[in-house]
């Protein structure tokens, strides 16, 4: 068999499905035709061998082109928010924009510490001399010696003048009269006797009122005995009382007992009064 035929025959087992013609041509091809004959078929398949150990890794290929990019997936869910970053350098100021209108107005703090007194200002002028208000030596003392009889509601008639500076005193109806606005103080004693005619001799307080008489009335003070005195019982009345009046305003003492009561001289003087302004 020449090489000719041998390459026919391997071109006819190149897609033979009979096993045992390509094993022919393989021995052909090997000259392993001996003088007992022609190769005959391989038998069946023996079981698998062990696999052998693997061999060595071989070296890595080159990499391959680049596939084309998918289709983007469906998003996610987002994921818990990361901690903040490092603050970054401050950008440079921009440009002021346009003012904006006016707020409203807040409310009012709490007011600061006083700040030291500023200097002394220059002295005015002296402004012009003022009405006089009256001598502030004003007074009067007024008592009586007599053992006279005041009826209820009366006045108390002292007769006899001591001082008299700008107050002056009328012993006819007991008024005394001040000379100018301002402040009086004055003080009294009366001693009395109770002229209580009651059958019982009922013990009872004798009383005197200072009243302001002009321009109108008006109750100033009130005093009376410290006990009660039964008919014929002498007791004395004192008090004293501070009072505004205005210029030529007019006061006297009244009887406001339940009784008539009698004036007693102590030793030489059964009443006395004096007033001096204050003010």
């Amino acid at each position: 068999m020449n090489q000719n035929d041998i390459n026919n025959l391997r071109d006819k087992c190149k897609d033979c499905k009979d096993s045992c013609l390509c094993e022919v041509v393989k021995c052909l091809v090997n000259d392993c035709t001996g003088p007992t004959g022609p190769c005959g078929c391989t038998g069946p398949t023996g079981p698998t061998g062990a696999t052998g150990a693997t061999g060595a890794t071989g070296m890595q290929g080159p990499t391959g082109p680049t596939g084309a990019t998918g289709a983007t997936g469906a998003a996610g869910m987002q994921g818990p928010t990361g901690p903040t970053g490092a603050t970054g350098a401050t950008g440079a100021t921009g440009m002021q924009g346009p003012t904006g209108p006016t707020g409203a107005t807040g409310a009012t703090g709490a007011t600061g510490m006083q700040g030291p007194t500023g200097p002394t200002g220059a002295t005015g002028a002296t402004g012009a001399t003022g009405p006089s208000g009256g001598s502030f030596n004003a007074a009067a003392m007024i008592h009586d010696e007599s053992n006279a009889i005041v009826p209820v509601n009366e006045a108390v008639k002292p007769t006899i003048t001591n001082l008299s500076n700008g107050i002056t005193y009328d012993p006819t109806t007991g008024e005394f009269m001040v000379p100018s606005t301002g402040q009086y103080l004055i003080n009294w004693w009366f001693n009395v006797r109770s002229k209580n005619t009651n059958t019982e001799c009922e013990p009872i307080a004798l009383g005197i009122e200072l009243h302001q008489t002009t321009p109108g009335f008006n109750l100033i003070a009130h005093s009376s005995t410290h006990n009660k005195l039964s008919c014929c019982d002498t007791g004395t009345i004192s008090g004293n009382a501070l009072f505004a009046a205005n210029a030529y305003d007019k006061f006297r003492f009244v009887n406001t007992s339940n009784t008539d009561f009698q004036l007693v001289p102590n030793d030489r003087y059964s009443a006395s009064f004096s007033v001096t302004r204050i003010n």
